[in-house]
């Protein structure tokens, strides 16, 4: 290995041994000698790249990755491209399918049971295989599966080609018939603030603000198809219904770093180390005496009744993020959840871009609740219901009547 490319894994491997939530679960030098000796005839930082990627599979966070230059400008300038749908790992049950996709160009539906993917069962398929396709968008060019319609069980085979489409589902909003306000919340922009992320956000008050215009019993947040983004837009369009107090929302083995939302803005604080961090990467944020302002909206919404009732439903595909803001109300005393357990992974990642724009994404910190109890594995909700995935959100989802009764009870109706 040449001294550029030593020198380049080095700083890349100290980063991770500092910062690493597992760090003092591993044992580094071993682990150290067997990376070095995977990349000994490296001499161009490229060529690095398997050390790196081995050592975050090798940390067992299920949540830390690596990005090369080229994947990473694609994914920041929104140029990758997939297949369009999200389903449960290992049962195969779809239950997220992008509008103007190539699964849904293929009449691939909510509800439909994977069998086979790329000619494996889908029990003998790899969970890093998985997690690489699906979660961390790094597909292949094409994909044949079989799957069992919905309700029919009727078999199919399909191909798909993976294509660049719009991989945002809209927010949505009601008022159900139970005087109950109901917000499906898809998964966010990045976890980076930006002008897209504050209107996420924006778009989440309004609808709490045009549903609450009468006296309501409780809200619904639905989270079953939140697959992640950013926690702090998903924090701040919610802020309505959470109350003022900070939280600590993240903890590592050497800091605690706390959130508050408080009239439109949701605030981050922490150690000056992280705080250093930070600033970093985002030179523009907005530090004030309650701490730095992540995310904001406009004109913000104060419900007519403060601390309301919150119900809020969960999955397997409700990850990162959307754990996070599930995260969020558990531990408020007026707030219960549903559903299935969640993906697992309420964990922190930081990101860090390497010389030559390689970026690592390393888990740094476990997500808390309001009661101080950390996570690293499924939020399993406090009353546990079978999803069905081919009444999601109507008035039949079982999982959405259990919410409901439960609102109307704690509520006394109106």
């Amino acid at each position: 290995m040449n001294e550029d490319a030593m020198t380049y894994l080095g700083k890349a491997l100290d980063y991770i041994q500092e910062h690493s939530i597992k760090r003092e679960q591993i044992d580094w030098q071993p682990l150290r000698e067997e990376v070095y000796t995977l990349v000994a005839s490296a001499q161009t930082t490229a060529e690095t790249y398997p050390a790196i990627e081995r050592v975050l599979e090798l940390l067992g966070d299920r949540h830390s990755h690596f990005y090369t230059p080229q994947r990473r400008r694609l994914v920041e300038e929104g140029l990758v491209k997939q297949f369009g749908f999200r389903f449960v790992y290992p049962e195969g049950i779809v239950g997220i399918v992008w509008a103007g996709s190539p699964a849904e160009q293929a009449g691939i539906r909510v509800g439909d049971h994977i069998e086979t993917l790329n000619g494996l069962p889908l029990q003998t398929f790899p969970y890093e295989q998985y997690r690489a396709m699906f979660v961390l968008r790094d597909a292949p060019t094409h994909m044949a599966l079989t799957l069992k319609l919905a309700d029919q069980g009727i078999v199919r085979t399909v191909q798909l080609e993976a294509a660049q489409y719009p991989a945002r589902r809209p927010i949505q909003g009601q008022r159900l018939e139970q005087n109950i306000g109901y917000l499906d919340l898809p998964g966010s922009p990045d976890a980076s603030p930006s002008e897209e992320g504050k209107a996420y956000a924006q778009t989440i008050q309004q609808l709490i603000r045009e549903i609450d215009q009468a006296q309501t019993v409780g809200w619904i947040v639905d989270l079953r198809r939140n697959n992640g983004g950013g926690c702090w837009q998903m924090w701040t369009g919610v802020g309505p219904l959470l109350d003022e107090k900070e939280w600590v929302a993240f903890v590592s083995p050497w800091e605690q770093l706390t959130a508050r939302y408080l009239s439109g803005r949701t605030y981050y604080d922490g150690s000056q180390a992280s705080l250093d961090r930070l600033f970093e990467a985002f030179p523009l944020l907005q530090r004030t005496e309650k701490g730095v302002v992540i995310c904001e909206v406009d004109d913000s919404y104060q419900l007519r009744q403060k601390e309301p009732l919150v119900a809020v439903l969960t999955s397997p595909l409700t990850a990162s993020s959307g754990e996070f803001a599930a995260l969020a109300f558990r531990g408020l005393p007026r707030s219960r959840s549903f559903g299935e357990p969640t993906q697992g992974v309420p964990t922190g990642n930081e990101s860090k871009k390497l010389s030559d724009g390689a970026l690592i994404a390393l888990t740094t910190s476990l997500g808390v609740d309001r009661a101080g109890k950390p996570y690293d594995s499924p939020l399993v909700p406090d009353q546990q219901v079978k999803i069905d995935w081919t009444r999601l959100g109507i008035p039949d989802d079982p999982v959405l009547q259990e919410a409901v009764q439960w609102l109307q009870t704690e509520g006394g109706g109106l």
